[in-house]
C-alpha cells in the first residue's frame, strides 16, 4: 500500500516511515501542506498519517482539501493534543480515526492495517435498492443522489449503504460503531453522531430521512 505522512517534524516523520515500511508499506513523506498537496495531485495514495499542526497550514484546514480531491481516501489524524473538542473537529471534517502524541509505533501500525483493511473489505454486498431518489453501485462504491454521485468517505459510504439496505431498522450506535468502524475502533458513539451529521448535509432534503431514535440510534425511513 502507498501512504503517505505529512509532518513537520522530521523524527515522526521517520519513525512513522520507518514503522510502516517495516510493515511492508510504501511511504512518502511531506513536512507541510503545500508538499503535501503536490505530492497528492501527481501520486495516488491508499491512507494519509496527518499531523494537525504544521507550519503552513492545520490538519483541520487540510483535511477538506485532501478529501476533495480523493473523496474516500482513509486519514488518520496525529495529534499533539489530547483535548476530546479536537478530536470531534477533526472527525466531523473528515478524519477516519486518531492518535495523541506521544504515540507507540506498533499501535501506529496496527491501526494503519485496520483502517486499510476496513477501507477494503466497506464495499459490501449491495443488494439491489428501491428507492426514487438514491442508488448504490456497490462494484465501484459510488451512491448516487439523482444520479450524480455524492463524494462520500468510505466509512460514509458503508453507513449510507447499511441504512438503504435495511430501511425502517432501529440501529443502536453501538453496533453501527461495530459494523462500519470495526471493534477496535477508538472513538466513542460520538464518532456515529458526527458522521449521521456530514450525511444529512450530503444529503440534503433526503437527509432528513436518517432518523434520530433517542436514548437508541438511528433509523432510515422509505420516502
Amino acid at each position: 500500500m502507498h501512504i503517505l505522512v505529512i509532518d513537520d517534524e522530521a523524527s515522526i516523520r521517520h519513525l512513522v516511515k520507518l514503522q510502516l515500511e517495516l510493515d511492508g508499506q510504501t511511504v512518502e513523506s511531506a513536512a507541510d501542506g503545500a508538499a503535501a498537496l503536490a505530492l497528492q495531485t501527481t501520486q495516488t495514495f491508499d491512507l494519509i498519517v496527518l499531523d494537525l499542526m504544521l507550519p503552513d497550514t492545520t490538519g483541520f484546514d487540510l483535511i477538506p482539501r485532501l478529501r476533495k480531491m480523493t473523496p474516500d481516501l482513509p486519514i488518520l489524524m496525529l495529534t499533539a493534543r489530547d483535548q476530546m473538542n479536537d478530536k470531534i473537529i477533526g472527525l466531523q471534517l473528515g478524519a477516519d480515526d486518531y492518535m495523541t502524541k506521544p504515540f507507540n509505533g506498533t499501535e501506529l501500525v496496527l491501526r494503519v492495517k485496520n483502517l486499510l483493511k476496513r477501507a477494503k473489505s466497506l464495499a459490501p454486498a449491495v443488494p439491489i435498492v428501491t428507492d426514487p431518489f438514491l442508488s448504490v453501485d456497490p462494484e465501484e462504491r459510488v451512491i448516487r443522489l439523482d444520479g450524480q454521485p455524492l463524494p462520500l468517505t468510505y466509512r460514509e459510504y458503508a453507513l449510507l449503504a447499511l441504512f438503504l439496505t435495511h430501511p425502517k431498522r432501529v440501529f443502536e450506535r453501538d453496533e453501527l460503531l461495530e459494523q462500519v468502524w470495526g471493534f477496535d475502533f477508538s472513538g466513542q458513539t460520538r464518532a456515529v453522531d458526527i458522521m449521521v451529521q456530514r450525511l444529512r448535509k450530503k444529503l440534503g432534503t433526503q437527509g432528513e430521512r436518517i432518523k434520530t431514535i433517542y436514548g437508541v440510534g438511528y433509523k432510515w425511513i422509505d420516502a
